[in-house]
């Protein structure tokens, strides 16, 4: 130890060492301690300088691009970005005017979405008592699914991103494949979501949107999410033409629910294709096919597409098409050599768990990002 040499001097007594200090060596001691103090810092500091800058967490996100806003559902204004592989980035989406980038919405930030909303029905309803924003008596937000099992697949998916605070469950547990009515109710959350078992436009959907349009008594969904149409392809009414008869049917039911939208958000969601054989046992779609569902498709967009307010939900039809392709290929490898989003491939009629989650990420970010249901 060459500086304790230098500053000490020793004085030994039989076994003990003692180090004797004199106010000089104290404040030689000091200074040079002090200069390499300072030595350490100045280098470290000017290490740090010369390091590169680090990047905007945005953009080490690849989220360099504005935030996706607008209307969301509608491929003809947003739709998927593609990778170079020829797969679409379920983080970016293209406008007219660019590029923007979709929030990964977890269950406090939905949460937070929900909230938000609650609070400024609350607000508009106390502002115009006679506007049944918000039944009174209910004090929730009210959330309704109305379809066939495909829209039930959107109901349970939107649940997964509801926080179980204190959820109750009407039936509980749920059924599989359960076709009937269900409500989950969460008093903490002031949070009401239900699912309609209706498969067919028929006198019971008309009269339910009728009542929740017309009867202030009533709860009308806040949100409403609808669809139906594959049991339309398969049941027979007395020899009349499928198609035609499901256009009578929709034509019925469009203006009411123009009326309905007066007090409720509603989305009518876009029939994604499927399969084109049935599960793994090599036979042929002929019933419901995606031929069938894009003519289908064709008469939503015509007969819902001049009512404007009822939004038509097709921009995740690429998610599911991606799907059906996976599963194409999924035939000619082993189980073991594909995605978790391929594992539902023997359904041929209801969309995988990974790209129907995407789904619901791009249902969040429509209503939550430029608060579009707050008006």
């Amino acid at each position: 130890m060459p500086i304790i040499k230098f500053l000490c001097s020793f004085n030994r007594q039989g076994s003990n060492t003692r180090i004797k200090w004199n106010s000089q060596m104290v404040g030689k001691f000091i200074v040079l301690l002090a200069l390499i103090l300072l030595t350490i810092m100045t280098r470290n500091y000017i290490q740090k300088m010369l390091e590169p800058s680090p990047r905007p967490a945005s953009t080490v996100l690849g989220n360099e691009a504005p935030l996706c806003t607008g209307n969301l559902l509608d491929k003809r204004e947003h739709h998927y970005a593609k990778k170079a592989d020829g797969s679409y980035d379920n983080s970016r989406l293209i406008t007219k005017t660019g590029s923007c980038h979709l929030t990964r919405y977890t269950q406090a930030e939905a949460v937070g979405c929900l909230d938000a909303l609650y609070d400024h029905l609350t607000e508009k309803s106390s502002n115009k008592p006679n506007l049944n924003l918000l039944n009174n008596s209910r004090k929730r937000l009210h959330i309704a699914f109305v379809g066939d099992s495909r829209i039930r697949q959107q109901f349970h998916n939107f649940l997964k991103l509801i926080p179980d605070y204190d959820l109750i469950f009407d039936p509980n547990p749920i059924p599989l494949a359960f076709h009937g009515d269900v409500e989950v109710i969460s008093n903490l959350l002031r949070l009401r979501i239900t699912f309609y078992w209706q498969p067919l436009i028929d006198d019971t959907v008309v009269e339910l949107t009728r009542i929740w349009a017309t009867d202030d008594e009533t709860d009308p969904p806040y949100l409403l999410v609808l669809s139906m149409a594959v049991w339309h392809m398969i049941i027979q009414f007395e020899g009349a033409d499928q198609h035609q008869l499901y256009q009578k049917r929709l034509k019925e039911l469009a203006p009411i629910l123009d009326q309905l939208a007066n007090v409720s958000h509603i989305i009518w969601l876009n029939q994604y294709p499927t399969l084109e054989f049935y599960g793994n046992i090599g036979v042929l779609n002929t019933d419901i096919h995606s031929e069938k569902i894009h003519h289908y498709n064709l008469a939503i967009r015509r007969i819902l597409g001049g009512h404007k307010k009822v939004r038509i939900w097709d921009s995740s039809n690429p998610l599911a098409e991606e799907y059906v392709r996976g599963c194409s290929l999924s035939q000619r490898v082993t189980l073991t050599q594909i995605a978790n989003s391929f594992v539902h491939c023997k359904d041929f009629s209801h969309v995988g768990y990974i790209a129907l989650s995407q789904s619901t990420q791009l249902l969040f970010n429509d209503i939550c990002n430029d608060g579009k249901l707050i008006r």
